[in-house]
């Protein structure tokens, strides 16, 4: 299917601390179901790529109808107007072959299809057998890595990599697991899967590390900031070189 999506970041620092907020929210209320990951390409590889809510477009053109029309049988069968593939199983990395790795928190009235038979969609020309299997609600943790088909008008992700290697805290960075056996490092394989999910299994636990550990270290970052900017404005009132200290500024540097 063709990805036709808007994806916004935060508009800065304060506006990512309300969104931080808003998601921690939305997780609190989902409570105890199961999360939801989803790889994305695209997004700004800055700051604020740690929460984007993104905008599927209603009623897409979905790609390589001619080369799987089951598939877009089933999209119509079900009655699906925004599509969004996520998976309960989270990728062995911070990135894989779809992009990036986010926890997916869907937003307003969606609802998410699912089968025990079809581990994906796109890659089953007879799928169309299938159609009785499929079921409406919330699947179990058990439902594996099969894929879900989530229908949302929008949709917030969270990037796997930045929440537990900078803001949940000391702890969950060590869900970072660097595989060495290879001998090289890929970000396709540097998660520890299993100690991934104890720590983070529902939206209630990633809720709490939301409101509490990740909004302290934002508000320090966003504090720290405004009084590096405060400072610098005054010293530039004051005809302060902000350089004054650098090397370059020391008597005889070049001659050593």
């Amino acid at each position: 299917m063709r990805i036709d999506e808007l994806i916004a970041q935060p508009n800065d620092m304060d506006h990512m601390i309300q969104r931080v907020g808003v998601i921690a929210d939305i997780c609190n209320t989902m409570g105890n179901k199961p999360l939801m990951y989803r790889q994305v390409k695209g997004v700004i590889n800055n700051a604020y790529k740690f929460v984007v809510k993104v905008t599927p477009d209603e009623n897409r053109e979905i790609n390589g109808n001619k080369k799987n029309p089951a598939q877009q049988n089933v999209i119509q069968k079900l009655g699906i107007k925004n599509p969004v593939w996520a998976t309960m199983e989270p990728a062995p990395g911070t990135s894989g072959p779809f992009g990036e790795n986010n926890i997916m928190i869907p937003v307003g009235n969606y609802e998410i299809h699912h089968s025990s038979e079809v581990q994906d969609l796109g890659r089953k020309d007879d799928v169309e057998q299938f159609m009785d299997t499929y079921k409406t609600g919330w699947p179990d943790a058990e439902h594996g890595d099969n894929e879900v088909i989530v229908d949302c008008v929008n949709y917030y992700l969270i990037n796997v990599g930045a929440f537990v290697g900078k803001y949940a805290g000391k702890k969950a960075k060590a869900i970072l697991a660097i595989n060495r056996s290879r001998g090289y490092y890929s970000d396709w394989d540097n998660l520890n899967k299993e100690m991934l999910k104890a720590k983070f299994g529902t939206y209630k636990d990633v809720g709490w590390y939301l409101s509490n550990p990740v909004t302290n270290y934002l508000k320090w970052m966003d504090e720290n900031q405004k009084k590096r900017s405060a400072d610098a404005r005054a010293d530039a009132e004051k005809g302060i070189d902000p350089y004054k200290d650098a090397f370059w500024n020391k008597p005889d540097w070049n001659k050593k």
